[in-house]
């Protein structure tokens, strides 16, 4: 009968070095590999990508672009303490916030030059359903690479890792959609961009613990 020394003797044999950066390498992976099945499925549905930019300004749409590639990096850098063992984020939490006050800055200028009647009108803009169906559609492919990514990491914080996962992905949905955003106030940006961002992650914090446990 096998003790349990020779239990742990026989797992322990069949071990192999893990090579620096893998978990990092494969997050990056995901997030990119679906970021790629999001723009191809977008594409398909709304054409060639940056037409909008001869409307919106170069300046307008590097801006978008900016604040999605931001959050979409600040939120897989904390995934990696988030879904390891014995990590914690701590004051971290506060890089999430440092794009958002900036385009909230930039919102609060562009509304104070405005009367009250037409604020409104500058934070729907035109498409603000559009982007947030959008957003968050586009996030499904990259949320799901995730999951196969967190497939060898083992999380023990289901519901945070699923939350930073989804949030990941809805700002990787927001660097596709803004290929195409026609719209160019800072007002609209920081309310459906940053309103996929959250509806993914609070998707991603439900679905986290059912589909990220091991």
């Amino acid at each position: 009968m096998m003790t349990t020394d020779d239990l742990i003797a026989s797992l322990a044999s069949d071990t192999r070095p893990v090579r620096s950066g893998t978990a990092a390498w494969r997050i990056a992976g995901a997030l990119l590999a679906g970021g790629f099945v999001s723009l191809i499925a977008l594409d398909l549905v709304m054409g060639t990508p940056l037409r909008a930019v001869a409307t919106t300004g170069i300046m307008v749409f590097a801006v978008k672009l900016a604040y999605a590639i931001a959050m979409t990096a600040i939120a897989a850098s904390l995934l990696l303490p988030a879904g390891r063992p014995g990590q914690r984020i701590g004051l971290r939490w506060a890089w999430l916030l440092a794009p958002f006050m900036v385009v909230l800055a930039a919102a609060s200028m562009e509304m104070a030059h405005l009367a009250p009647a037409h604020r409104v009108a500058l934070i729907l803009g035109t498409s603000w359903r559009t982007c947030l169906v959008t957003t968050v559609a586009l996030s499904a492919p990259v949320f799901a690479a995730l999951l196969w990514a967190f497939g060898r990491l083992a999380p023990t914080r289901l519901a945070l890792t699923g939350f930073l996962a989804g949030v990941a992905s809805g700002a990787m949905g927001c660097v596709i959609y803004a290929l195409y955003c026609p719209e160019a106030a800072a007002p609209f940006l920081l309310v459906w961009y940053t309103g996929g961002m959250m509806v993914s992650g609070l998707s991603g914090a439900i679905l986290g613990p059912r589909l990220l446990r091991w």
